[in-house]
């Protein structure tokens, strides 16, 4: 069954669940944590205020390639040295929890963007994901997605 996009809201498919970082994080932790998590992007946040997105990419443009001359544990301190908020940018588009998923979806198309932030009021609530969207669009529940 097709969902009409413009009846549901982002509050309804964004993810919450969601690891947080500030822009104190070391580019190691956020690396590890990507991976562990698996998650797109990390949003960046400070005293409860989103400040912008990392994602796996723009961090490994900031570690050394395997032509440097550092060996592992050198390699290890800089990545330990160095924090996300010299690297992130804002994120160029976000969404209020209320906007609808046609909103979302044409907003996603526009911009290129697989994940955008949803934000109230400068606070971070979570994350809406293309694949929410298609499935929500096919009117496949949204529990595995969402949470």
């Amino acid at each position: 069954m097709i969902t009409d996009l413009r009846d549901v809201c982002v509050r309804e498919w964004m993810i919450t669940d969601v690891p947080v970082i500030t822009a104190r994080t070391t580019i190691a932790t956020a690396l590890r944590l990507l991976r562990e998590q698996g998650a797109p992007v990390l949003p960046i946040v400070s005293e409860g205020r989103f400040l912008g997105l990392v994602d796996e990419k723009t961090l490994l443009r900031f570690t050394p390639s395997e032509a440097t001359t550092l060996d592992v544990y050198e390699l290890r301190e800089v990545l330990d040295k160095m924090t996300v908020g010299g690297v992130a940018a804002p994120a160029p588009v976000m969404l209020a929890p209320g906007a609808s998923l046609e909103e979302a979806a044409a907003l996603m198309l526009r911009e290129g963007a697989e994940v955008i932030p949803v934000v109230e009021e400068g606070r971070f609530l979570g994350l809406l994901v293309w694949i929410s969207l298609l499935a929500a669009a096919v009117g496949e529940p949204g529990e595995a997605i969402t949470r």
